[in-house]
This record gives C-alpha cells, sequence and structure tokens, in this order.
C-alpha cells in the first residue's frame, strides 16, 4: 500500500521527537515553579528557630548575671556552640555544600571563643590554691642559687594588700630564696596600683629630684628579674617595675599596691619582656654566653 507524504511526513516527526526524548532522557527541564519554591524556602524551621533562641538567651545570661566564674562561662560557652550547630548547618545556604558547612562552623566557632574572652571574669587577688601555690614557686625554684633577696612592701594604713604581701613570704621562702621576714610600710613618690618590682636603678639618689616628670631609670634585666615576674604571671598577674637608686643592686623590692581592675591587664613590664622574648628568637645570635 504507497505511502502519501503526509503520512511520511508525521512519521518522520514522531521518529524525530522518540530520538530526542532517548538522547535527553537524564535532563530533567527546570519548572520555574520549582525556582519560586526554592526561593519561598524559608530561612530556618521552627525547630532552628529555638535552638537560635535558646543560644541568644545563654548568650544574654553571661551578660546580665553578676559574679560570673569561669566555669561558668566555659559551659555556656560550649553549650551555646552546641545548640548553633545544627541550625547554622541547615542554613539554605550552608546545606548546599560540605565546604560551605565546615566554613560556617569554623566562623561560628571563632565568633563565639570571641565572644566567651569578651565574657572571661578580670583576675582578682585572692588565697590561691595548693596547685597555683605550686605554679607560682615553679620559676622560682628553677632558678638555682639567686643572687639578689626579696623585701616585700605594702602602703602605711592599708591592711588588705598588706596581709597579701604577708601571705608571699613562704612562698619565695620554700622555692629557696633570701626573703625578709617582716612586710614593710612604706610611701612611694609617684605612687601605683598593682603590683610593683623594685630594682636598682642606674641614676643617683642626688640626681632623681631632677629627672623630669616623662624621665626614668634604666636598669638592668637579671634573671632574677624574669623569675619573680614569671611566677607573678602563673597566677594570672602581670606585674608593673620600678626603679629607684636607693634599692640595693643585690635586692629585689615588691611592693603591693592597691589592686587593680584587672591584675591581668598587660603592663609597662609585660612588654618589656615581650619585646625582649621578641629578640631573643629573631637574634639568638646575641644572646650566646
Amino acid at each position: 500500500m504507497p505511502v502519501g507524504p503526509s503520512l511520511r511526513r508525521r512519521l518522520f516527526l514522531r521518529l524525530l521527537r522518540w530520538r530526542i526524548k532517548i538522547r535527553y532522557a537524564g535532563a530533567k527541564p527546570q519548572m520555574p515553579g520549582k525556582d519560586r519554591q526554592a526561593q519561598d524556602e524559608p530561612l530556618f524551621s521552627p525547630g532552628d528557630a529555638v535552638l537560635w533562641c535558646l543560644a541568644t538567651a545563654m548568650a544574654l545570661a553571661l551578660q546580665v548575671f553578676p559574679g560570673r566564674s569561669p566555669f561558668y562561662i566555659a559551659v555556656c560557652v560550649v553549650a551555646m556552640w552546641m545548640l548553633l550547630v545544627y541550625p547554622v548547618c541547615h542554613l539554605p545556604w550552608v546545606r548546599k555544600a560540605f565546604g560551605r558547612r565546615i566554613i560556617a562552623l569554623i566562623i561560628i566557632s571563632c565568633a563565639i571563643v570571641a565572644y566567651g574572652k569578651y565574657c572571661w571574669p578580670p583576675v582578682h587577688r585572692h588565697t590561691l590554691s595548693k596547685a597555683e601555690r605550686e605554679k607560682f614557686e615553679e620559676p622560682l625554684k628553677g632558678l638555682k642559687q639567686p643572687q639578689k633577696s626579696i623585701h616585700l612592701y605594702c602602703a602605711p594604713e592599708d591592711e588588705v594588700d598588706c596581709e597579701y604581701a604577708a601571705d608571699l613570704i613562704p612562698f619565695f621562702g620554700e622555692a629557696g630564696w633570701d626573703v625578709a621576714s617582716m612586710v614593710e610600710r612604706v610611701t612611694l613618690g609617684r605612687p601605683k596600683s598593682g603590683i610593683l618590682v623594685g630594682l636598682h636603678g642606674t641614676v643617683k639618689p642626688e640626681d632623681e629630684p631632677k629627672l623630669k616628670w616623662n624621665e626614668g631609670e634604666w636598669t638592668l634585666i637579671t634573671p632574677e628579674e624574669g623569675a619573680v615576674r614569671q611566677a607573678f604571671v602563673n597566677i594570672g598577674i602581670e606585674p608593673d617595675s620600678i626603679s629607684g637608686a636607693t634599692i640595693p643592686e643585690n635586692q629585689i623590692n615588691i611592693y603591693v599596691g592597691r589592686e587593680r581592675e584587672n591584675e591581668s591587664a598587660p603592663t609597662d613590664m609585660t612588654r618589656t619582656f615581650e619585646n625582649l622574648e621578641r629578640d631573643r628568637r629573631e637574634h639568638p645570635e646575641r644572646y650566646k654566653h
């Protein structure tokens, strides 16, 4: 039976459509409705919203409740991180790729650590525990046969700071240092708060009154000074230094002044030793004996 032109045309078009279907069988066309659905997808689910709210409430609790202890802050920081891991990983942009989840977790971890550091309570003077006492004495015991004696001082009519100075006497004695058995009360010409390490200065006593307000004295940095400073650093206290010609060369004076708001805040002595340590790393040949 002969086939007409119109029938051949229909068969050809049908065969062509079949070939196209077979060739592009794996391709799924994008539907406009699905695009709108992806765009309208919520940022987070109700369960995620609850976790976000709990983490926010915990962050506010760190600021509201007074007398925050380091243990309390550490627990809250860890709990905040655990609460935020799930909702952060399920954000629409984050969950599209595994690498994005890693980046998001790193960012949220750094943010929480920074917030915990911001909320961390300042260091205050307190009665040292057995572990803190061992940390204080460790650098003192590490220096064999110290060549300088220790004398402790406090301000007149300041019983709180004088008692704290008296508590330091046995720490130096047990570490093998020559320490005076009494705390002397003195008045500094330029009083300063905090723990002050007094060293022998290079200016003669008669020339000290001639110094300008922004001038000081050079002092020789000794191993004994470094050990005393490190002892206080080990318990979270950054001491400062003073100098004077009346201080004997073989003596270190420790003056316990009024407590600072944060005893761990850096001082001029902190920066001096940091610069010295950096110079030792960069130029070790200068310190070879």
